[in-house]
């Protein structure tokens, strides 16, 4: 990873908000370096998201009440960003080998990245609780769409 840069992005309406979006980003940049992180802070909450999927893909995060301690809000931080990594099925540690950005768990499998789609195909079939004799017609469909381009 030498000589590669990694986009950052922080974002808070106020001047307290834009600080703890730094100490945010700082913690994932201290657990999780190499990944492009994004963090927005806002009244109730912040949103943590890698910047390499769609802009409403992440782990929004609401704050207590009583407001987060410094350790438990970097504990929140990291867990939750850890969370993510393991559903983008990406490495939770540093990213050494600036992996693609896929399939995430969670997320409707029509909204899911386009080279990951045929992948949606294999799993609808092989999670069928019954063996159809005949390709069911909405199979067939998306397979031709697969292929057809």
């Amino acid at each position: 990873m030498q000589g590669t840069q990694v986009i950052l992005y922080n974002e808070g309406a106020t001047q307290p908000q834009q600080d703890e979006a730094g100490y945010i980003l700082s913690a994932l940049c201290d657990v999780y370096p190499g990944y492009p992180w994004a963090v927005r802070v806002y009244e109730g909450g912040f949103f943590i998201r890698h910047l390499g999927y769609p802009p409403g893909w992440g782990m929004n995060c609401k704050t207590p009440e009583f407001g987060y301690s410094a350790s438990a809000l970097k504990r929140t931080v990291v867990m939750r960003a850890g969370e993510w990594l393991e559903r983008a099925r990406l490495k939770r540690s540093r990213n050494l080998y600036e992996d693609e950005p896929g399939w995430v768990e969670g997320i409707p499998a029509h909204q899911q990245p386009a080279a990951e789609k045929p992948g949606v195909i294999a799993q609808a079939v092989f999670a069928a609780r019954r063996v159809e004799s005949q390709v069911r017609p909405e199979v067939a469909r998306a397979v031709k769409e697969i292929h057809d381009g």
